[in-house]
């Protein structure tokens, strides 16, 4: 290629990529495919392509462009990398697994390869081989804000929070500006008055250059670190202003949305019977569904302890189908009025999801504690009768100032930072489960949190029981179960049971006159 061409080719290459950073995806593919044509062994144009695809939620395609891009380029590891990661999207967990390893066969230091295969077993829950491969990240290149910032959530995850405040350390000192590491620090750290890490974080909010996102950061960790100390004023301003701040960042966000949804599963299953079921699968789920911050962590550790059982943790497997599946008014409708009661299509969608499952550990029993499963539950009992469902119901009052003083990592969550539309969803939160309990009963089993942190004993042998599992004493030690967490709860799982988040909202109603709002449901 001589002189022109290639200056050609960078200049073409730079329009298109401020296409893609402009969202005009279906243009870059366009463009993309007009350059690929006089250069059609450059791996950055199949790149821009395929990450177009993927934007566009058309992974089929995106998989078609980086496979043929291997035809031509057989030895570049980010087009293996990147088949990789579209077909972890495609839900071929296996087939991710097997490209990102060949990326790493083509280059060993090849970092976004181990980054991506950390986090897919990361996402198994295959915690040692997840370890490795952010530490292969880190030790090829430690100068990397993404790489240092993955290795700490890892290393905390499995409960080294003093490496990981080494690890963090490093972060600051390398990288000043990044805000996101006091907040990872402010997860694992328990602040006393005085503390050496809450003041450089008072000297780092009065930095003028920080954008929304730097201050949601440091305010909840702010916010978090007075909580510890026990200095009420101060945590109720940083509480407050961190929610506001964090809530601005979200553009466009329609509360409606999320009603609808509610709407949609509500309306379809008050109508519907479930006697007629012709499935038996699901023997080896449990599920534990909730609100966040209800006690789903602990009921997770307490049942992944148990011999027969493997921790998913939140999977996002059951979540992401149904989510997927379930986009749109007229796809409650097909499924309603033309698939639910053949026996063959349900057979196949419940096939679909377990085969995901499986990968987790084929012969254990899987656990799986994403809360927002509680919107499934209906369907939960359609394609899987035979799991259990667990709802850990705890004081609403209590969840609800608990969610409220949090920043989560999770999407979707935008209603947790504004308080008239948290109230409105723990509402429609218990209005669903009300459905859901009178629909299916025995189906699911309530466990109170303020029973089992009160009588700890008595409550595991009963859960364990719903679950069919014989009572074993790790269940009542499950502080010593090693399993990655790596929710907001992340400190507490390592912790012995307290019941001093009892009724902890009430301390501070007069402050958060919201919480006023939310229905406190009687004690057990």
């Amino acid at each position: 290629m001589n002189n022109q061409n290639i200056i050609y080719l960078k200049k073409e290459l730079v329009k298109i990529n401020n296409h893609f950073r402009e969202k005009k995806f279906n243009l870059v593919i366009k463009e993309s495919r007009l350059l690929l044509k006089t250069n059609p062994k450059q791996p950055m144009i199949y790149n821009l392509i395929g990450f177009s695809y993927l934007e566009l939620s058309e992974t089929k395609k995106a998989l078609e462009n980086f496979l043929l891009a291997i035809e031509k380029i057989p030895s570049d590891p980010s087009i293996f990398c990147n088949t990789g990661i579209a077909y972890k999207q495609y839900g071929n967990l296996e087939k991710a697994r097997e490209y990102f390893n060949k990326a790493l066969d083509c280059n060993s230091k090849h970092i976004s390869s181990h980054i991506n295969l950390a986090h897919l077993e990361n996402t198994l829950r295959h915690s040692q081989l997840a370890a490795q491969h952010y530490l292969d990240a880190y030790n090829i290149n430690n100068n990397s804000e993404e790489v240092l910032t993955y290795y700490i959530l890892n290393l905390s995850s499995i409960g080294n929070f003093s490496e990981a405040k080494k690890i963090i350390s490093e972060l600051n000192n390398k990288f000043p500006n990044n805000t996101k590491s006091y907040q990872l620090f402010s997860k694992i750290h328990k602040y006393k008055i005085g503390d050496p890490h809450q003041n450089l974080m008072m000297d780092k909010i009065k930095v003028q250059s920080l954008n929304q996102e730097d201050k949601a950061n440091l305010y909840f960790a702010l916010a978090k670190s007075f909580f510890d100390q026990n200095n009420i004023k101060k945590f109720v301003d940083y509480t407050l202003k961190a929610n506001e701040i964090k809530f601005e960042s979200f553009n466009n966000y329609n509360f409606k949305l999320e009603e609808l949804k509610f709407k949609q599963i509500t309306d379809h299953f008050e109508k519907f019977q479930f006697q007629n079921l012709n499935n038996n699968k699901g023997e080896n789920l449990i599920f534990i569904v909730g609100l966040p911050r209800s006690g789903t962590t602990l009921l997770h550790q307490i049942i992944s302890s148990h011999s027969k059982v493997f921790g998913a943790e939140e999977s996002h497997f059951l979540s992401d189908y149904l989510g997927n599946k379930f986009k749109d008014e007229k796809s409650f409708t097909q499924f309603f009025t033309k698939e639910v009661l053949n026996k063959n299509i349900i057979s196949k969608l419940s096939d679909e999801i377990l085969l995901n499952y499986k990968m987790y550990d084929d012969n254990k029993i899987i656990v799986d504690k994403m809360p927002f499963n509680f919107k499934w539950i209906g369907l939960i009992k359609i394609l899987f009768p035979k799991a259990k469902v667990i709802h850990s119901n705890r004081n609403s009052v209590d969840s609800t100032f608990s969610i409220y003083r949090n920043l989560f990592d999770t999407p979707g969550m935008s209603w947790a930072y504004n308080q008239d539309y948290l109230v409105r969803y723990v509402h429609l939160y218990n209005d669903l489960m009300s459905l859901w309990q009178k629909k299916l009963g025995n189906f699911i089993y309530d466990c109170h949190y303020e029973k089992l942190v009160t009588n700890q004993v008595d409550e595991t042998r009963k859960i364990l029981k719903y679950c069919n599992l014989e009572f074993e004493d790790r269940c009542i030690n499950y502080t010593e179960n090693k399993i990655p967490v790596s929710t907001v709860s992340i400190s507490q799982a390592r912790e012995k049971i307290y019941n001093s988040s009892i009724n902890l909202s009430d301390k501070y109603l007069n402050y958060f006159s919201f919480l006023n709002r939310v229905v406190k449901k009687k004690a057990p």
